[in-house]
Parts: structure tokens; sequence; C-alpha cells
């Protein structure tokens, strides 16, 4: 995670951020689903976002940062998103959330099975204490698009609560 970037731009997260990559099941309406589950970056779920699916997501949770598939990145831009889910480039004044980006994927977009929150957060402090844990992105991979919904948020609620138990171990060492 390149935080100065992000904060440039306005956008501020926790250490140990949580996304969810890729697209989600059904239709482009999981803002408010990501929201309860407890992930740090929103977005709509679609595989491809346009203004309208990105627009949506934000009005529905405009508190915290919505990040875009991208499908046209200039017009998701000129729309007002500030992070775009994309290998290609994105226009200036956008942060591209792309593969190289340093991530600990937790949570598995391809398994049905739900993970246990204890056993991933240890994954993400040992990861965390191996690098920068304020440099590092906390995600579920894509693939989640292919389970059924209540699966897919089941897992992202795994997600949220792993990293908030990494966190509670790195501010019980802090203080």
């Amino acid at each position: 995670m390149r935080r100065a970037e992000l904060e440039s731009l306005g956008v501020q997260l926790p250490v140990l951020a949580t996304v969810a990559l890729g697209a989600l099941p059904g239709p482009p309406r999981w803002a408010g689903r990501l929201l309860a589950a407890g992930v740090d970056v929103v977005a709509s779920g679609a595989a491809a976002d346009t203004p309208a699916t990105w627009a949506a997501a934000r009005d529905e949770v405009p508190f915290r940062p919505v990040k875009a598939m991208a499908g046209d990145a200039r017009a998701l831009a000129a729309a007002g998103a500030r992070i775009v889910e994309t290998d290609g480039p994105v226009p200036a004044g956008v942060y591209r959330l792309g593969p190289d980006e340093d991530v600990v994927a937790v949570v598995d977009g391809t398994s049905a099975t739900i993970e246990d929150p204890d056993v991933v957060a240890r994954v993400v402090v040992d990861r965390a204490r191996a690098g920068t844990a304020a440099r590092l992105w906390v995600v579920a991979s894509p693939g989640l698009e292919a389970l059924p919904e209540d699966v897919a948020e089941a897992k992202l609620r795994a997600l949220a609560e792993c990293a908030y138990r990494a966190r509670l171990v790195f501010a019980k060492e802090q203080f």
C-alpha cells in the first residue's frame, strides 16, 4: 500500500486495511454488505464498474473508501473514483490497486470453506512482522463471484475479523 499516495487523495485507511479483490456474486449492490461485514474498502461488487455502479456504492456508504473495478478508468475517475482495481493504467489522481501491491491473501476466493479468523489472524501477524504492517493490504482473493452470496459474505466477515484480531495483537504490543 502506498499510504502517502492514498493520503494525498484524501483516503485514510487503518493499518492492515481489508479489501475484497475482484467481483462479488450477484448484482452489484455490495457496499452496505461489505460495511456490515467490517471490510475497510467497500465496492459495488461489479465485475467492471460503470460510473453509475460506483456512484451507487459511494452513495450507499459515503463515509468509507469505495473501490471501483476498472471498466473505463477515465470515466470512473471523472465520476470521482479514487481507488481503481486494475492491471492497466489509471488517470492522475487515482490510486491503482494492482498486482504489484503488498498483499496477504487470507481469504481464498476459490474455496467455499470459511476461514477461521484465529488462524488467518496469525498469518497476518506473521506476515506483518516480516515487513511493514502499514504497507500491507489484507485481502480476499479474486474468485468470490463464483461462490454463493451467503458464503462470500461469511468469508468477508472472516476477513474483517482476522484483520481486527491482528490489529489487537499489535495494539497490545505497543502498550
